[in-house]
């Protein structure tokens, strides 16, 4: 499956053709890239940095390593999304904040013509990555430069703010997969023993840029659910609803104020 994911993408051989013409010659410089991808592969090396090429809720993403790589948790943090505002008709305002690839918020853009969405992350690197999926899926989304750990006090409101940001603790760096040691740590840790350091920043954030009556939605990380829940003591938000991820894991949260 996965050679053939190769041929396909890297080498643009269809793997049929190989299969129904025992004569099929691969050049040289096809042959190196195959061998020189399955070694990456047999590295842990993820097979969409190989193909820059991931799917995210029916759309093709471009992914290098300056991103993460979209997961189907994230998928359901969307959705969830996309339900609660089917029916709107009203334009509502959406920042998608540590946006990386920009797979969130491009999609709800994409899914919701009512859906006013901006981008944002800190680094460059993964701004341009969102520009290029932007434009490589005509989506209307904005992009912003933005730095959770800066006040930050925008122009307009939100209504609502979304976010996947860097949850994972150095503490727990050995239990994570061998593949995922290869996406950004920018993306992946929180600050040493600050394991919801941006849960709190996205909420100070949300002080100064959320409209009254506005939605936080987030995945969070299971392991700190009790420690969550006091830090939202401080903020007393209106209603909190947890949802579990295909993995019956408390992974996502909607927050109302």
């Amino acid at each position: 499956f996965i050679f053939k994911i190769i041929l396909k993408n890297l080498c643009s051989i269809d793997p049929i053709k190989i299969s129904l013409d025992p004569n099929f010659i691969i050049i040289e410089d096809s042959k190196k890239q195959i061998l020189d991808s399955l070694n990456k592969i047999a590295n842990n090396y993820p097979i969409d940095y190989i193909i820059n090429k991931k799917y995210f809720y029916g759309y093709e993403f471009y992914v290098n390593e300056d991103v993460l790589i979209p997961r189907p948790e994230t998928e359901e943090l969307v959705d969830w999304i996309i339900k609660d505002n089917i029916n709107i008709n009203n334009t509502k305002k959406v920042i998608d904040l540590c946006s990386g690839s920009g797979c969130i918020g491009i999609v709800i853009s994409k899914e919701n013509d009512n859906m006013d969405v901006t981008l944002s992350d800190v680094s460059d690197k993964a701004l341009e990555i969102c520009d290029k999926n932007r434009k490589k899926l005509d989506s209307p989304a904005g992009i912003i430069k933005l730095d959770l750990n800066s006040r930050f006090i925008s122009q307009i409101k939100y209504d609502i703010i979304v976010s996947n940001p860097p949850y994972l603790t150095h503490i727990h760096s050995d239990e994570i997969g061998e593949n995922v040691k290869f996406e950004p740590d920018i993306a992946l840790f929180a600050p040493f023993n600050k394991p919801l350091h941006f849960y709190e920043k996205i909420l100070e954030f949300s002080l100064s840029n959320l409209n009254k009556n506005g939605q936080i939605y987030l995945e969070i990380n299971p392991i700190f659910i009790k420690d969550f829940n006091e830090l939202l003591l401080r903020f007393k938000p209106n209603d909190v609803n947890f949802r579990d991820d295909f993995r019956g894991k408390k992974r996502l949260v909607k927050l109302s104020f």
